[in-house]
């Protein structure tokens, strides 16, 4: 038996709308999704994003280079086994 609490969150509705399309498009819902972003967070000790350099200077400094501001950490569990699941999907609707 697992122990389970619920939590109740606000969002604005159409920031809602918005993560429950980019949710569906990688075949998860709100409701799942936010237990593995929070579940990933504390197994990483670090934060759901990342933090903009202050100022252009300072990116162009960064070890994460020109293409840190395509960067979203939060994405990394749901990119795990994101390429078999095509693989299958692909597969699937082929012999279908």
């Amino acid at each position: 038996m697992t122990n389970e609490v619920t939590v109740e969150i606000k969002l604005d509705a159409d920031l809602k709308e918005a993560a429950e399309k980019l949710y569906r498009r990688i075949d998860l819902t709100l409701e799942e999704a936010i237990p593995l972003l929070v579940k990933y967070n504390v197994e990483q000790d670090e934060k759901p994003f990342v933090i903009p350099p202050e100022s252009e200077e300072e990116e162009k400094n960064s070890a994460f280079g020109a293409l840190a501001k395509y960067a979203n950490p939060a994405m990394i569990p749901f990119e795990d086994g994101a390429w078999e699941r095509a693989v299958v999907k692909k597969y699937v609707k082929n012999i279908g």
